[in-house]
């Protein structure tokens, strides 16, 4: 069953209650309110009647009367006051009665007070009031009989009233409830058809509720948790699109080692070769398996830190830290005919003293990679920021953004030429993540290129 429907039955079961409690209120007080005002109304006349026959009897009788004229008189003077319903009787013997009952059979009087019964006859509802009244000593009984079938006919007429007016409101409040109901219910079915989208896929989909109740709030929650299922299938999509390039460079950079190294077997294997030449050959399978070599290596490297989340920092010397790369770095600067120029205006940083020097040893093996010989690359510490800087080739804006891509070389065969396997700086941005850090490149194709390591925390 819908929502709305279950709201609208359970307020529609509370409006019913609530009508039938009070018409259920109302009939049983009208009909109290109606059955007391008869009585009241019938004792008033049944007093009325016995005080004005009592006195007109009491004036008229004379202590030498007779019995059968004290009876005639009693008649007469009952017959002047009395009403058609009223009975007047003495002991057993019943001087007036126009009616067909016996009302000693249902209310015997013996005594001066007032006394009432309601008591059904004949299917109607009669009620029969009378006191004791003793003139002479001798004992009269004045009864008045009454009719209040009314009554209860009209608590059943109200009933049915009241039962055919409550039906329409209740007809009314429930098509009311319908309606409202679906309207302020109606963001819940756009919530709905949105968690459908989303669940099918669709991640683009947003909802527009400004209400500022709780069905606004879920919107607003909805939209941020769509926004987190968004972003997360997005990086999802991206790392398997990363995935599967790392795993096809990765096949292509493993198949040129090793179809090289295959062809150079076949080349000893196939022909008759002098001593140099197999050397040679000898020689380029040796470069090519210390390539795979520094492959493996590169990779073990990569996926030892990326399933790390921190690492050990200590507060360690930024002067200690560059003389370790410039001594590092020496031989290779030298090898290349470059010098290393360092300007230090930071103190200590936290760091793994290891992982920075590995960082910094694979951007200057690219930076010298780009120079020409002669030249000089500029290692410089300031502010929160350590870069290095050489005057090389130098790339093109469009190229920075996938330097850092696993196997990604700009120009192939001089890397290659130059032992590069495109490992170097996808290995130096997970060092710089390890220190919370951004691995930031400026350059410009013939004037150079600046590889910036910001730091978050400088100590």
């Amino acid at each position: 069953m819908k929502l709305w429907r279950k709201v609208s039955l359970i307020a529609l079961i509370l409006v019913v209650l609530a009508t039938g409690v009070c018409s259920l209120i109302m009939l049983i007080q009208s009909g109290k309110s109606n059955l007391a005002l008869s009585i009241q109304n019938t004792l008033t006349n049944q007093q009325v009647r016995a005080a004005s026959w009592s006195t007109a009897m009491a004036s008229e009788l004379n202590a030498s009367d007779s019995s059968v004229a004290i009876r005639s008189l009693a008649r007469y003077l009952i017959a002047k006051f009395a009403e058609p319903t009223t009975i007047l009787r003495s002991g057993v013997d019943t001087i007036f009665n126009n009616t067909a009952l016996n009302p000693n059979d249902y209310l015997p009087i013996s005594s001066a007070a007032q006394q009432y019964i309601i008591t059904e006859i004949d299917s109607r509802s009669i009620l029969i009031t009378g006191s004791q009244i003793t003139i002479n000593e001798k004992d009269y009984q004045l009864y008045v009989v009454s009719d209040v079938t009314s009554v209860y006919t009209n608590i059943e007429t109200m009933a049915r009233q009241f039962a055919f007016i409550n039906s329409g409101v209740i007809a009314l409040t429930g098509a009311i409830l319908m309606l409202l109901l679906r309207a302020v219910l109606r963001p819940v079915r756009t919530l709905q058809k949105s968690a459908a989208a989303l669940a099918s896929g669709v991640y683009d989909q947003r909802i527009t509720i400004s209400q500022d109740d709780e069905i606004g709030d879920l919107a607003r929650d909805f939209n941020c948790m769509t926004d987190a299922v968004e972003s997360h299938i997005f990086a999802l999509k991206e790392e398997a699109q990363r995935r599967t390039l790392f795993m096809s460079a990765l096949t292509h950079e493993m198949k040129t080692p090793v179809a090289g190294i295959s062809g150079c077997a076949q080349t000893l294997l196939g022909t008759k070769m002098t001593q140099e030449e197999q050397e040679d050959v000898l020689m380029l399978i040796n470069q090519e398996c210390l390539r795979i070599e520094r492959l493996s290596q590169k990779l073990m490297q990569i996926i030892v830190l990326k399933q790390e989340d921190t690492c050990e920092l200590a507060s360690t010397s930024v002067s200690e830290l560059l003389d370790g790369v410039q001594t590092s770095a020496a031989a290779l600067l030298h090898q290349r005919g470059l010098s290393l120029e360092i300007r230090n205006e930071m103190e200590t940083l936290p760091m793994e003293q290891d992982l920075l020097t590995s960082l910094f040893l694979n951007l200057i093996d690219n930076a010298g990679k780009a120079s020409q010989p002669g030249g000089t690359i500029e290692l410089i510490a300031q502010g929160n920021t350590i870069s290095v800087t050489d005057h090389g080739c130098g790339m093109p804006q469009e190229e920075l953004a996938r330097i850092t891509q696993p196997f990604y070389m700009i120009d192939r065969s001089r890397a290659r030429k130059n032992g590069g396997i495109g490992l170097g700086l996808a290995l130096a941005e997970e060092v710089a993540r390890l220190h919370q850090a951004r691995l930031v490149f400026e350059s410009e194709p013939g004037v150079g290129t600046t590889a910036k390591v910001v730091f978050k925390h400088v100590s």
